[in-house]
């Protein structure tokens, strides 16, 4: 197990953070005395640790996320780290009670309003999972106010932005609430968080092994949307024949395949930018 170097001094004080050794990294004070906070809560009192990571690509939230992970969870390994929505949905459904789960968003899988949407949608299913279960789950995604108002400001237990590489700002429960209320409009954190910490550079699971996944994970994205992309052509190109050439009407077709009106009437005019 990674040794945490737990410096009771965090930044803001004026004083240095130790740094990473061979054996071991850093951890904010602040942060740490949270994560103890979180871990009394699950283990103790019978509730989850879903805790939201957010920023931009390239900024550090998988690095942070696996270090929080492998705090919070003795035994977190490479297997506990996901990429997709069943991935993650699968990884619930079977893991041990206490155990920490990392979604981590990276390759653009929420980069479109529906996908974010569906996701949402099968967030809410798995919050009893992640309930009955105890469990900790860490969400990597790269935006806060893309989230539904249920998971994120109800259900979850905080916030960490990263706003910079090695450098982020931590929101409570209620700040995160606020943040939400008062930045959605326009995107913008613009309520001052809860503290600011730094963290190491230091990945303390294989690192090979989790960019071998996030790869395979990425192919199989990528192959299930030409796959879903060549079966939309081919649906919308039936649709588009039975309308111009009289075979079915607009509401059997409706009818028949259970999508709106308006959405046939954007094949037909072969716009392809509505939603069922």
């Amino acid at each position: 197990m990674v040794k945490v170097l737990q410096d009771k001094h965090p930044v803001g004080n004026g004083k240095k953070p130790d740094r990473r050794k061979s054996d071991g990294y850093y951890i904010d004070g602040y942060l740490q005395g949270n994560l103890d906070h979180v871990f009394k809560q699950v283990t103790k009192k019978d509730y989850d640790g879903f805790i939201l990571m957010t920023g931009r690509e390239g900024f550090g939230k998988s690095t942070l996320a696996m270090q929080i992970a492998c705090y919070l969870d003795k035994d977190f390994s490479v297997d506990k780290v996901v990429f997709t929505a069943n991935q993650f949905q699968q990884a619930t459904e079977q893991a041990k009670r206490f155990s920490c789960i990392v979604f981590d968003e990276t390759m653009g899988f929420l980069g479109s309003r529906g996908a974010t949407s569906k996701f949402n949608r099968m967030l809410i299913k798995i919050m009893s999972e992640m309930r009955s279960k105890n469990l900790f789950i860490i969400l990597c995604i790269p935006n806060f106010f893309e989230m539904d108002k249920y998971p994120a400001i109800h259900r979850s237990t905080g916030l960490i932005h990263i706003n910079k590489r090695g450098s982020f700002g931590s929101y409570d429960y209620k700040k995160k609430k606020n943040l939400y209320l008062q930045g959605k409009k326009f995107y913008e954190y613009k309520v001052a968080p809860s503290f600011i910490g730094r963290f190491m550079s230091y990945f303390p699971i294989d690192k090979v092994a989790y960019e071998k996944k996030k790869q395979e994970a990425i192919n199989e994205y990528q192959s299930s949307e030409i796959k879903e992309n060549v079966w939309k052509n081919q649906r919308n190109l039936m649709i588009s024949n039975a309308i111009t050439k009289k075979l079915m009407s607009t509401s059997e077709i409706v009818e028949l395949l259970s999508i709106s009106k308006q959405y046939v009437g954007q094949i037909t005019n072969g716009v392809e930018n509505g939603s069922k």
